[in-house]
């Protein structure tokens, strides 16, 4: 069985907070990795709430440089050094990116020699990629340099454990052979890779946040097995939300439909509909009906 992808919501608010949602970051869990986007006030707090150990955190992925996604930063990584963090952390941005985590540092006495950090300025596309999975990212229209990203799991070919023992094959290195396919001789017995293997498919989580409804979203999100979204703004305050660089539960909803995306879960709303998140929520269904509003310290699968 595949493992899973989790998805912990650390806060789902806009730019002001509310009891009820803390500032934008979402955590993605996959085997060893914890890849945290964006980093709002009070995120370390959240990780307590959800349970979940800040030194695990492998990668932070920064979309733009609005207090509602950073303030939370320095005092995460004080609080990792100050918990003995060991592992190698790598931070990724946009342009820019490095000479502001310098300066943070520099503003909160964070010497280089307590963390063992890495600052990655990044572009459009694939930014990083290993045998498994791989994050790219794209350029969005808010008003100033944003990044949505896409964590995707490759497509593999695995070979069918059950029908591996049916056949009483032993562990041999010819087992390489048959994940390739080919055709090999085990215990004078000819036995076809290709009959013994099966294809898991590629998954795919896109999260957009700040942003106003482009083409380029839909592009970044296509066929995506969840996409976390933006929905700032109610569809009857379309010209505020295009003013705003923000996105209403439409537009979010119209990017599900056309990217052909399994689920949508809405986050960032505005504080005007923190405790009427169904307006938003029977909004986007109009459109795309497998939509969710996010919760703080929910947290899904795939």
């Amino acid at each position: 069985m595949a493992e899973k992808i989790k998805i912990t919501f650390l806060g789902t608010s806009s730019s002001v907070p509310t009891a009820r949602r803390n500032h934008t970051a979402n955590l993605l869990q996959y085997k060893d990795e914890m890849i945290l986007f964006d980093c709002g006030e009070g995120t370390q707090r959240q990780f307590r709430k959800a349970k979940l150990n800040i030194c695990k955190i492998t990668k932070i992925v920064i979309s733009h440089w609005h207090g509602d996604h950073v303030l939370g930063l320095a005092g995460l990584l004080q609080t990792m050094i100050m918990n003995g963090y060991k592992r190698n952390l790598e931070i990724y941005g946009s342009k820019g990116i490095s000479k502001k985590i310098r300066e943070l540092l520099d503003l909160f006495g964070i010497k280089d020699k307590e963390l063992n950090l890495k600052v990655i300025e990044i572009e459009e596309g694939v930014f990083f990629e290993n045998s498994e999975f791989y994050l790219e990212s794209s350029f969005m229209e808010h008003n100033i340099l944003t990044n949505a990203y896409s964590f995707v799991i490759k497509e593999k070919r695995r070979l069918d454990k059950k029908k591996l023992e049916k056949l009483k094959i032993p562990n041999s290195p010819l087992i390489g052979d048959l994940v390739k396919g080919k055709k090999v001789k085990i215990n004078g017995k000819e036995i076809d890779g290709k009959k013994l293997l099966y294809v898991e498919p590629q998954r795919k989580v896109t999260i957009i946040v700040d942003s106003k409804y482009c083409e380029s979203a839909v592009k970044l999100a296509e066929d995506s097995n969840i996409l976390i979204c933006e929905s700032s703004f109610s569809k009857e305050e379309g010209e505020i939300a295009k003013d705003h660089g923000h996105m209403t539960s439409h537009d979010s909803a119209t990017i599900a439909k056309k990217a052909r995306v399994g689920r949508l879960y809405l986050i960032h709303l505005s504080q005007r509909y923190d405790v009427i998140p169904k307006k938003i929520l029977e909004e986007a269904k109009e459109v795309f009906k497998e939509t969710k509003v996010a919760e703080d310290l929910d947290s899904i699968e795939v």
